[in-house]
């Protein structure tokens, strides 16, 4: 490769992708992509978030970061960042989101090792939900009230922030603005070409990741009772929803403007690379980091070798990020245009949230 290739395959040649995990939205199906989409990132953040330093080193070098965390806490970690970034998000129906995420604990809970996984806190929360006669509308109500902060309106808390109840629709409309795409379960396909990268995983809207049996009847969430008490506990949810059906999005169908990270020939002694087969294996490079496997070769030793690994080599663009035409059909220069007049608005909502926070935050 050439230098000017070389520097066109630095992450900080392109915004920062930030994905706002909200829970049971298909955040891990999203996930998975952006790992096969580059490798280079960090899909847990919530577990450095609080490290600014360690958090600012990742973002710096990564090409994507996501994780369960309020889109105005990365916001205002992300402040000296010195960095374009992208936020993108996904949100579902309400009434299915809050199913399915009382649905995961039963998940949880289900699992032979749950005890040995889980903090004594996690056990009682848990517990609380699986003791729960979910034939009987008062006593799924009394649960969403003991454990608001967690199901009522989590989408609205982690896509809007934490002052989500006391913003108007307005400002929830200009709020999505400052997304480059925010998806609906019904459009995920264009959530992923929002993205940019050059060329997509072969089979990419086929990938469905942490898919649970259904362990509850959830017909008591039709009952008339139960309706009307979302209608009003979990209404922002409902607005917030409403208003990402109801929006455009620039980025939809722009032109693929990252490189892509593709499969090439199977790994073979003949052909391997240490540092390629770390790269081209995201999962085998976390699992000599935590000290599974000595190396890369270890690995493909005793695994690899028989698994068809397959060598995944970067494809560039045609042109550089910095000569791409300044046009309205979603090129990089327009798009870095577009959100270095964001950065000061989100300032501003960061600043805005944490005056909230500070006073209280919701009721």
């Amino acid at each position: 490769m050439t230098m000017a290739d070389n520097a066109a395959l630095e992450p900080s040649s392109y915004p920062l992708i930030v994905y706002i995990h909200v829970p049971k939205t298909a955040g891990s199906t999203v996930k998975t992509i952006l790992g096969l989409c580059t490798q280079r990132g960090h899909g847990n953040i919530e577990y450095i978030i609080n490290d600014r330093a360690a958090f600012l080193n990742v973002a710096r070098d990564s090409e994507r970061i996501a994780g369960h965390i309020q889109r105005d806490t990365v916001a205002e970690r992300l402040t000296w960042l010195g960095r374009p970034i992208e936020y993108f998000s996904c949100v579902r129906e309400p009434v299915a989101q809050l199913v399915s995420h009382l649905n995961f604990t039963f998940e949880r809970y289900s699992k032979s090792n749950y005890y040995d996984l889980h903090s004594l806190e996690q056990q009682r929360f848990d517990a609380s939900v699986v003791l729960t006669d979910f034939s009987n509308p008062t006593a799924v109500m009394n649960l969403l009230l003991g454990d608001a902060f967690e199901y009522l309106n989590s989408q609205s808390r982690h896509v809007l922030g934490c002052d989500f109840a006391d913003i108007s629709d307005n400002e929830i409309a200009r709020r999505l603005a400052t997304y480059t795409y925010v998806a609906s379960e019904y459009d995920l396909p264009k959530l992923y070409r929002a993205f940019g990268f050059l060329q997509l995983p072969e089979g990419v809207d086929e990938i469905r990741e942490n898919v649970s049996k259904r362990h509850f009847d959830a017909q008591v969430f039709d009952s008339p009772q139960l309706r009307e008490f979302l209608a009003h506990h979990h209404k922002h949810d409902l607005r917030l929803y409403a208003a990402v059906r109801d929006a455009s999005w620039p980025a939809e169908g722009r032109r693929p403007f990252r490189p892509a990270f593709l499969p090439a020939e199977v790994f073979t002694f003949e052909n391997f690379n240490e540092r390629l087969y770390l790269d081209s294996n995201p999962d085998v490079a976390a699992d000599v980091e935590r000290g599974g496997s000595s190396s890369g070769y270890d690995h493909f030793l005793s695994f690899g070798c028989n698994e068809n690994r397959r060598v995944r080599r970067w494809v560039l663009p045609q042109t550089t990020v910095a000569r791409r035409p300044a046009s309205e059909d979603g090129s990089v220069s327009s798009a870095l245009a577009g959100l270095k007049r964001l950065r000061s608005e989100r300032a501003r909502i960061v600043g805005t949230t944490a005056i909230a926070r500070s006073g209280g935050g919701e009721n």
